[in-house]
């Protein structure tokens, strides 16, 4: 194969050579082998090279025929091709728009070949994320065609693509999926398409599927792509493994994580061959791959992988590049799961500084790392800028994808976590409660992100005094949504943990430890990657045990309590401190005197790093301790407490009145 490019390549530049010596410069006679060797170069992705051949062609015919003539708008299409494909989609826009200007002084004359000129238009419009323009530029191609929606013509084919694009990228999957199917009807009746146009019709549609929770029919339409590709193109072309790539996201989406990886894995053999010409895509099923190694909890190995994927965006691309700013971001939500919040804060810094020097760009993939950076601060406990990241996030969303957009459902549900973790629970439900409305809008009744969502306001339910209610929605989650429960242990377990709390407001403790136990037995494949996720449930039975005075029982989940904290937030952190506490009462219940007094200093020290040894919260805590060193029989211990208190107490009160 490589030899016969060459030999191409030869021909090409021979008979070139030979016109130029025949020639002057920008004779008409040069242009057409000028386009030959241009798209010899565009095919081969030699973009750089075809660049200087394009632009030598335009001014041919500009001399030629001058700037307002027909066959110059072809030759601005031709840059603006080759500008999207090296991703300069702006400069692809002004010259597709100066193409535009020159054809509509033709009026109905060249009214096709302006509507091909909208379309590419509208293509780069949309890699820009300008989704509003795009579609009013869409519109504006249909009606040149004859406004018909369900017209066979292949324009308007092309057409009903794109505005199925540019519903996607609004969260209108079911608008999306109509003018999908209707394509690929017509494709089917029309002898002249191409199986290879077919089958990337049928790809599309198994993709909104995908996006609207539709697994089943996702993978049926994905699989006729696959073989239909393999038929046309042969088994190690870069369209085949786009095939094996959505495959395997239809079964990672349905929980199927070996299966995912297998497939994935598949799709990158194939573009591996292809990664000197398409380091992107390389790069792309790389990260996929990444995240199905995640989530079956293998997080170093995926950290390892992650890591590549972002070198190749870097060597390829440069050190800006937005997709290196992806990967990143996703790098750094790896480290915050597993407890690693140094590690992430380092990744994420990287990430926001290539995101503000693209601060111009239309790009969601911005909110998508100002989310994670907030998923950090409220890993650590800082709310108030969890929520502020949170804001930013929408406002970038709310932008660029409109109000009703699935994306701007998930991060109305992390404002509404920042939100409740702060106390603010009217806030939080009115975020709560409009992103299960997106996803009901959107989605339908049965999708995943709707139980995940029911989930959210029957914890806020919990929360608010109200167990009883919370205990209804979960009840009508678990029955309407049983399917999605197995798919998702881990929404599966949060539930659970959200019985289990509302059954301990009602003292129900039976049903407490019951739920308790099925949440932890679901979480602890990933226990070790993902620590913090087990610390209610742990912390939940703990309380459950000393209420019930099983004391070995209660110290036998207090040990897994501070160790995961320990794993999550280092032994030293703030954060430990509620976690210290409750080991303390534990071992205070057991009367283990040792123990509790050594656990109650660790407690006070980090209270001291957090506030100060003369604050009121170490005032108050030492009191707390006394009153709870009294109860169990320990009076000695218990009244040095109350005397470190009350000398807190009297130095607070004359640094007041002095």
């Amino acid at each position: 194969m490589t030899h016969t490019v060459d030999a191409q390549e030869s021909k090409l530049l021979k008979e070139l050579a030979q016109l130029r010596a025949e020639f002057p410069s920008l004779d008409p006679h040069l242009f057409p082998a000028l386009q030959q060797l241009a798209k010899f170069y565009f095919d081969e992705h030699r973009f750089n090279e075809a660049r200087p051949l394009l632009n030598e062609a335009l001014e041919i015919r500009i001399q030629a025929l001058g700037e307002n003539h027909f066959q110059v708008a072809e030759s601005l299409c031709h840059l603006a091709a080759l500008a999207a494909a090296l991703h300069e989609h702006v400069q692809s826009i002004n010259l597709l728009k100066q193409s535009e200007q020159i054809l509509k002084g033709y009026g109905n004359e060249r009214r096709e070949q302006l509507a091909t000129v909208l379309n590419q238009l509208v293509e780069s419009l949309f890699a820009e994320s300008q989704y509003a323009e795009a579609t009013d530029v869409a519109k504006r191609a249909l009606e040149l065609q004859g406004g018909n929606i369900h017209a066979a013509k292949p324009e308007v084919t092309r057409t009903r693509n794109n505005l199925a694009a540019l519903h996607v990228a609004r969260g209108e999957y079911y608008l999306a999926a109509r003018l999908l199917k209707l394509n690929v009807q017509v494709m089917k009746c029309d002898n002249k398409v191409s199986e290879m146009a077919v089958s990337t019709a049928l790809n599309n549609l198994a993709e909104v599927f995908r996006l609207q929770g539709q697994l089943k029919e996702a993978w049926h339409q994905a699989v006729k792509a696959l073989w239909s590709r393999r038929r046309s193109l042969g088994r190690q072309h870069p369209m085949v493994a786009q095939s094996w790539a959505n495959l395997a996201a239809i079964r990672f989406d349905e929980g199927k994580h070996a299966a995912a990886e297998s497939l994935f894995r598949r799709a990158l053999a194939i573009r591996k061959i292809h990664s000197a010409n398409h380091p992107a895509l390389y790069a792309l099923t790389l990260r996929c791959l990444a995240e199905v190694v995640l989530a079956a909890g293998r997080a170093y190995e995926s950290e390892t992988i992650y890591r590549q994927a972002a070198e190749i965006y870097e060597q390829s691309f440069g050190p800006n590049d937005s997709q290196l700013a992806l990967t990143l971001t996703y790098l750094g939500r790896l480290h915050i799961e597993c407890g690693q919040h140094g590690s992430a804060q380092q990744v994420l810094a990287r990430a926001a500084e290539i995101q503000d020097s693209r601060r111009k760009a239309r790009d969601p993939a911005i909110a998508f790392t100002f989310n994670t950076f907030g998923s950090l601060h409220a890993a650590r406990a800082i709310y108030d800028q969890a929520e502020d990241y949170h804001r930013r996030a929408l406002d970038v969303q709310r932008a660029i994808l409109g109000k009703e957009h699935p994306d701007v459902a998930t991060t109305l549900i992390m404002l509404g976590d920042a939100t409740f973790a702060l106390g603010k629970h009217a806030d939080a439900e009115t975020s709560y409660r409009k992103a299960l409305q997106i996803r009901r809008q959107q989605f339908g009744e049965r999708h995943r992100s709707v139980a995940e969502g029911m989930h959210r306001l029957a914890k806020l339910m919990v929360a608010e005094g109200e167990p009883a209610r919370a205990i209804e929605l979960c009840a009508a989650l678990t029955k309407r949504h049983s399917h999605t429960l197995e798919l998702v242990p881990a929404l599966h377990a949060d539930t659970l943990g959200t019985l289990a709390d509302a059954h301990m407001a009602l003292d129900q403790l039976d049903f407490v430890e019951q739920y308790s136990r099925e949440e932890l037995a679901l979480r602890e494949p990933h226990q070790q990657a993902r620590p913090g996720e087990s610390l209610p449930a742990f912390g939940r039975l703990t309380k459950h045990f000393l209420r019930r005075k099983q004391f070995d029982e209660a110290l036998a989940n207090a040990q897994p309590l501070v160790a995961f904290a320990e794993r999550l937030h280092g032994a030293n952190h703030p954060n430990m401190i509620p976690y210290v506490e409750q080991i303390a009462e534990v071992y205070a219940s057991r009367g283990q005197a040792e123990e509790t007094h050594a656990a109650i200093e660790r407690a006070l020290k980090l209270r001291d790093r957090k506030y100060g040894a003369a604050s009121d919260e170490v005032m108050q805590a030492l009191e707390r301790f006394g009153n709870l060193l009294y109860e169990v029989g320990m009076e000695e211990l218990s009244s040095d407490f109350f005397t470190r208190a009350s000398n807190i107490r009297d130095r607070n009160s004359h640094a007041l009145f002095v």
